[in-house]
């Protein structure tokens, strides 16, 4: 209809030629499409007039002028104002993945130079780069780019701009194309600045038609430059800050900051130096030694992660461990005693940037998804004292500020938050007020500085906004909720004090503290909370620094998701086996029942999401990730796909969404038992991998992979526990009905688990074990997860077909041999040439699955007496021992010795040894012999190389391995006197773990309990008359006193005796 007042009958907003703006064939022109007014606007009609025809509102043409005027700092990311722009004209969908640019690339002396153009996602219209020029735009922090266009280096080749970096080529496409579009819209004498020197165009043939002298405008542009270094940068009058601020932006006082402003930090957080497109150049204090200005420049380096995950030895060590080794070696190498003050200025200031990147990493710990928890505050106070005491030596107080102590209470520890938290704020007390509490609080200060002389509270400098915040996030860590607000109401105070000139000012970090504390009921987030406590801070006296971001509303979940610990959380989490698998904990066992309160906290965070987005805030990734999460921690179905709907919605939001957004979905697909589970699991990293094509990052890793084999093992789980449920409430039943019923049900059992087993070799074959993909330790638990898991279903499948025999194909036999051709693999791997690196992540992948095949078939032998799979297979166990221990053998190197390492090794042999204990036929006791004098034999030879390479002294008890031995000894070893011998050899082999009272004469591989052993030793003997006589031999004697040689020394020394008399 042609008829430009709204019809009732019409059911959208639009007008029906609305859709000319999308560029469809309609036939129709597309015209005014800068103009176009958003469609989202609700409630057009009141309750009273729905039955009425109703006039259309009037509403403000969105155009790129309009859009300039609302939000001028958006300007400085030029790629980013030009999105925001087409997105509200034709829809975010259809601009998802962002703009068309196509970059070009030409050497020009010696040197990659790059020339971009953006394409119009309606007319197909081609900008190309322009020459940027200085723009008087307010410049807020986190919303510019690092080297202005204005400022970039550029080239200019057959007319056309280029960059020497591809992005900057892009976006002074994008600063073109909007000179462009404001110029058509509002013409010449438009107020909005322009981006480009270039005049703006109306149409292509004018574009062609122009005339640039480039070298004309080069001048023009290092003449604006020069003119903008030298302008006077005006000081805000602090009386009519708030005012005038409320006045030119009321928005701030209640819609939070844009997208565009997420990585938005104070400069209290900013880190000392980094390497980031620097105006000017690194300093580097020449006082230093060499290793002192590697350590300074390490320190301020804006991510201190010197350990490369890719490279590291095979270890469950996260990267923040690593990172704090580092930094309290570096501190070690540059400790030296400084010669005058100038030295002492220089390794004060090294050692305060040190403190700072100590207590960095530390406050990072509990982010760490591993668990890990270490102590570093005795570390940080032999720092702090260092820094005390040059400062005492040399007069120089210069040398201790209040980011010193800040940094010191960052390092306290947080394996007792509560302790921690206390001192912190007796510490944070003797700053505030030390007239006061100097003279009060000596044994508050002796208890925080012991051994620090020559220093009194007096001498401790005023705190800063970092100080109380740190502090803050001490007590939020510790639950201490009056606490938090106790710090805060300190700080209120200090902030209208300026007596001394002390003034400050909460920043975001102080609001996000305390709007994560006080958002929580029953340490579970309260959406009634969270809002009641929003709206108090923006009404409080310190509300000038208080503008709510995405970052402010998403760190009312930080806290609420740390704070609950899980068991079955923790197991996944402390292993490098699939650690993404804590998301989904909830979901063992299968599906949960629905009830209210399981849903409560979810509904909560997702109503606060929805209140961030209608407030103006795009929420960013880790909200969209707290709320999935929240959901999937209900361990309901319905929570599950509520979870599903939220991904569905994150991908389609201008948040960047990473991998880590979709692991709490796939990880509760994978261990909820749901026969739908592994079909669902293969599509989300189907659908991932294809989402990567555009997006790199988003393509899924070997563990993420790895869940389709873990979802089919936990479809088994369910299987067996569901049937074992109905076998115990059948017992009652003996009708002939029931049992062909449950025979029924065995063989459609049957057929699933072996489906099931054979869906994982299958996912193993298209893997495809290659060596290239074992660099890091990530990868290796992948694929140790993959191997393992798909022997637990074969095992599972057999031990099902030995007790329920249903078909002549399906039986145990093959579930058996299906495990012993995946022992095969490795046949090829033993004689090849790796590197270390490669060879150190093969034994542990081929340690992990030998003994798990050896537990399988363990567990099908304990399944029923009568079976004795262990026995008839174990000269296959012997040939993987031997084929492990000569690949021990021939790829020897110290990462031999890591715990981890260790702890397979010995697993191997444990589950071995449990096997062996099941054999019952004479005929394989030899194998059983040999079997033992092979592990006792690889553990002396461990146990020697670790004597030559100097290893640490490791406190690691294998005691049970040798009890095993000799217990199992005396089982198939039946001669009283063979038995002495053989058992006579176990004692020989473990005594060189026996504990010594020269510590150097100790094992540094492990150590062996002697009085355990010798209980076993008899327990093997049994009622032989040999017996006590046997363990007698072993018995300690009191070693003789050596007699003295008769040497040239020891005569003059009797010769001298005897003169002296």
């Amino acid at each position: 209809s042609a008829n430009a007042t709204l019809d009732p009958l019409r059911y959208c907003v639009e007008h029906p030629d609305i859709n000319r703006i999308f560029g469809e064939n309609t036939g129709l022109e597309i015209t005014n499409h800068r103009s176009y007014a958003p469609a989202y606007q609700k409630n057009l009609l009141s309750e009273n007039d729905k039955n009425q025809p109703a006039s259309f509102p009037h509403l403000e043409p969105f155009n790129f002028s309009s859009l300039a005027k609302s939000k001028p700092f958006i300007l400085h990311l030029p790629k980013q104002f030009l999105l925001t722009g087409f997105r509200k004209i034709v829809g975010f969908r259809r601009l998802q993945n962002g703009l068309s640019y196509d970059v070009e690339e030409e050497m020009h002396e010696n040197r990659h130079i790059f020339h971009a153009t953006v394409k119009d996602p309606i007319t197909n219209e081609v900008f190309s780069s322009g020459l940027g020029k200085p723009i008087d735009i307010e410049l807020r922090c986190g919303v510019s780019l690092a080297t202005p266009l204005h400022r970039a280096e550029v080239s200019i080749l057959d007319g056309k701009v280029f960059y020497h970096d591809p992005k900057l080529a892009e976006h002074a496409a994008a600063s073109r194309a909007i000179d462009c579009y404001i110029f058509r819209e509002e013409g010449a004498d438009t107020n909005n600045p322009r981006l480009c020197l270039e005049d703006p165009y109306t149409t292509i043939e004018e574009c062609i038609s122009q005339e640039i002298d480039y070298t004309a405008l080069l001048v023009q542009r290092n003449h604006l430059s020069e003119d903008e270094k030298n302008k006077s940068i005006p000081v805000p009058d602090k009386k009519s800050t708030f005012s005038s601020c409320a006045k030119s932006q009321p928005f701030l006082l209640h819609v939070p900051k844009s997208s565009f402003e997420l990585n938005t930090t104070s400069d209290d957080n900013l880190p000392a130096l980094t390497f980031q497109f620097n105006d000017k150049p690194t300093k580097v204090n020449n006082k230093l030694s060499t290793l002192g200005r590697i350590a300074e420049l390490w320190t301020d380096a804006a991510d201190i992660d010197s350990s490369n995950g890719a490279t590291r030895s095979w270890t469950t060590k996260s990267t923040i461990e690593y990172d704090i080794e580092n930094i309290l070696d570096w501190y070690d190498r540059v400790n030296l005693k400084p010669q005058n003050h100038q030295e002492a200025s220089a390794l004060a200031q090294l050692c305060n940037k040190i403190l700072t990147a100590l207590g960095k990493r530390n406050s990072e710990l509990h982010l760490d998804e591993r668990g890990s928890y270490i102590n570093v505050e005795k570390n940080a106070k032999i720092i702090l004292d260092k820094i005390i005491s040059l400062s005492k030596n040399y007069g120089d107080k210069s040398f201790l500020n209040a980011d010193t102590f800040n940094a010191y209470i960052n390092c306290l520890s947080q394996l007792d938050c509560t302790r921690s938290a206390k001192l912190a704020k007796d510490l944070l007390k003797n700053m505030v007020d030390k007239e006061v509490c100097g003279d009060m609080a000596e044994a508050q200060w002796s208890s925080l500085f012991r051994g620090t002389s020559k220093f009194s509270s007096r001498d401790l400098p005023n705190p800063n906004v970092g100080t109380f915040n740190a502090v803050m996030a001490l007590c939020a860590m510790a639950d201490d909720k009056s606490g938090v607000n106790d710090v805060y109401s300190l700080l209120e105070v200090a902030s209208l004090d300026d007596g001394e000139g002390r003034s400050l000012r909460p920043n975001n970090d102080t609001f996000k503290t305390l709007l994560a504390v006080n958002s929580k009921i029953d340490d579970r987030f309260s959406f009634n909370l969270a809002t009641d406590k929003i709206q108090q801070l923006a009404d409080s006296t310190c509300s000038e620094a208080f503008i709510p971001d995405a970052d402010l509303y998403s760190a009312v979940f930080s806290l609420t998701k740390k704070s609950r610990a899980d068991s079955k959380a923790n197991r996944y989490a402390k292993s490098w086996e699939g650690e993404w698998l804590r998301y989904g904990c909830q979901y063992e066992g299968g599906f949960k029942s629905v009830d209210e309160f399981s849903n409560t906290e979810a509904m909560d965070m997702e109503k606060w999401l929805l209140y961030a987005e209608d407030c103006g805030v795009n929420p960013n990734v880790e909200m969209y990730e707290a709320v999935i999460q929240a959901w999937t921690e209900t361990g309901t179905k319905y929570g599950l796909l509520k979870a599903e709907e939220w991904a569905t919605r994150a991908v389609s939001s201008s948040s960047p969404i990473r991998l880590k957004t979709f692991h709490p979905i796939i990880a509760s697909w994978a261990l909820c038992q749901s026969e739908r589970a592994p079909g669902r699991v293969k599509e989300w990293n189907r659908q991932l991998v294809a989402v990567s094509a555009s997006q790199p990052h988003l393509k899924p890793d070997l563990s993420l992979l790895c869940s389709q084999i873990i979802a089919e093992v936990s479809v088994q789980s369910g299987i067996m526990a569901r049937l074992g449920e109905k076998k115990q409430s059948s017992r009652e039943e003996n009708s002939a009905a029931r049992s062909i019923e449950n025979d029924n049900e065995n063989a459609i059992a049957m057929e699933a688990l072996f489906a099931g087993a054979q869906n994982c070799v299958q996912f193993l074959e298209e893997m495809s074990l290659v060596e290239s993909q074992l660099e890091s330790p990530q990868d290796t638990a992948a694929y140790t997860s993959m191997f393992t898991h798909t022997i637990r279903a074969w095992g599972c499948a057999a031990r099902f077909a030995h007790l329920n025999m249903t078909s002549e194909s399906l039986d145990e036999s093959r579930g058996v041999s299906e495990m012993l051709e995946i022992a095969q693999l490795f046949q090829s791997k033993i004689n090849g040439d790796k590197s270390e690196q490669q060879a150190q992540h093969i034994m542990h992948l081929m340690g992990e699955s030998y003994a798990e095949i050896a537990s399988q078939l363990y567990q099908i032998d304990s399944a029923d007496e009568a079976s004795c799979r262990f026995c008839e297979n174990i000269a296959h166990v012997e040939r993987m021992l031997r084929n492990f221990s000569q690949y021990s053998r021939k790829h020897f190197s110290q990462n031999s010795f890591t715990p981890e390492s260790k702890a397979t090794r010995h697993r191997l042999y444990k589950e071995i040894l449990r096997g062996c204990t099941g054999v019952i036929s004479e005929t394989d006791h030899d194998h059983v012999v040999r079997v033992c004098n092979l592990i006792m034999d690889h553990l002396s030879w461990q146990n020697e190389q670790c004597h030559d390479s100097g290893g640490a002294r490791v406190e690691e008890d294998i005691t049970s391995l040798y009890v095993n031995i000799a217990l199992l000894m005396g089982t198939v070893v039946k001669s009283p006197h063979e038995r002495m011998h053989v058992l006579t050899t176990v004692h020989d082999n473990a005594r060189q773990f026996f504990a010594h009272k020269r510590r150097f004469r100790t094992s540094s591989y492990a150590t062996v309990d002697r009085s355990r052993l010798m209980g076993a030793m008899r327990m093997a003997m049994g009622g032989s008359e040999l017996t006590e006589p046997f363990i007698r031999n072993f018995d300690e004697q009191t070693p003789k006193r050596r007699v003295q040689e008769k040497t040239a020394m020891s005569y003059v020394h009797e010769m001298l005796r005897k003169r002296k008399k």
